[in-house]
């Protein structure tokens, strides 16, 4: 069955079930069936798929997707507007629609689903950012997503090393996925009409890093610290964010080869994945202080300032 509704038919259904699109959700539904079918033919789906929706809305993708997958479980954190799609897709036991925000999701929901799933969805503009962070946290349990964002985040996400949109995100993106923009939408494709440009964008999880990371733990538990302060040197963001002495972080990126002027975002991937590294060495957790002194693998390092 196909769940699009033209805007005639979304406006009746909003207004007969009082519903008032919630800026605050990012409440901005796809009104236009052509456009709708050129984002889903970016992405294949057969019946062996089983479908994540992330914000199934009104249903404008939800009840296509059930067409083409074996099944689909459609998360929608606003209540109303699962219940209404709940009654129209009362009939078709392979969408099952979900009243949780998809935030809340962790891995036992995956587990039991038992292989990875193809994403989809129109993420809500207030909350794309920890959606696709989220995304990283149950890279696992899925290959291929469909997400339409704004183009500013886009920008960020294919944001090459030296330009200043390069970040976090980025650098994520650019280690642990290949990922492309497929298409880009005006905002009179939707009602109400956002102020922004939305964009279409294919994430592929590869199935290994594009450059080996040998400790995962220390990885995660590094990277959002080297980026948290982009407008200062890498020498001051190793003195800031990691407590190290300057004579710690001078010889670190000594070692690294890195230029103690640059900012993060200047730093080129593989040697960024040096400076994780060789960060990694030092246990932050556990640094020997003696004396005011840091040591390294039993050697002193310097007085920390």
């Amino acid at each position: 069955m196909d769940t699009f509704l033209t805007l005639n038919k979304l406006q009746t259904l909003l207004r007969r079930n009082n519903i008032n699109p919630r800026k605050n959700l990012g409440q901005s539904f796809l009104i236009d069936k052509n456009i709708r079918n050129k984002i889903l033919s970016f992405i294949e789906i057969n019946k062996d798929d089983t479908i994540v929706e992330i914000g199934s809305g009104t249903g404008a993708l939800t009840g296509i997707l059930g067409e083409k997958a074996g099944i689909v479980y459609a998360f929608e954190k606003d209540e109303k507007l699962a219940d209404i799609l709940q009654k129209e897709v009362a009939n078709y036991p392979e969408i099952k629609i979900i009243k949780k925000d998809f935030l809340d999701v962790d891995g036992s929901f995956f587990k039991q689903i038992k292989k990875r799933v193809k994403i989809v969805g129109n993420l809500p503009y207030y909350a794309v950012s920890p959606i696709l962070f989220k995304l990283f946290d149950i890279r696992q349990y899925w290959n291929t997503a469909l997400v339409m964002v704004p183009e500013e985040v886009a920008t960020r996400i294919i944001a090459k090393t030296g330009d200043k949109n390069f970040g976090i995100m980025a650098f994520l993106f650019s280690l642990l996925t290949k990922c492309s923009i497929c298409y880009k939408i005006k905002g009179s494709a939707f009602y109400p009409e956002p102020e922004i440009t939305s964009v279409v964008m294919k994430i592929s999880m590869l199935d290994k890093p594009s450059i080996e990371i040998k400790n995962q733990e220390d990885f995660w538990r590094t990277v959002p610290k080297l980026f948290v302060q982009k407008r200062k040197t890498v020498l001051n963001v190793l003195r800031n964010s990691f407590h190290m002495s300057r004579e710690t972080a001078e010889s670190i990126l000594r070692d690294t080869g890195i230029k103690q002027e640059l900012r993060t975002h200047q730093i080129e991937i593989p040697t960024l994945i040096k400076l994780i590294e060789a960060i990694s060495q030092i246990d932050l957790l556990d640094l020997q202080k003696k004396n005011n002194k840091i040591y390294r693998n039993g050697e002193i390092y310097g007085k920390k300032n």
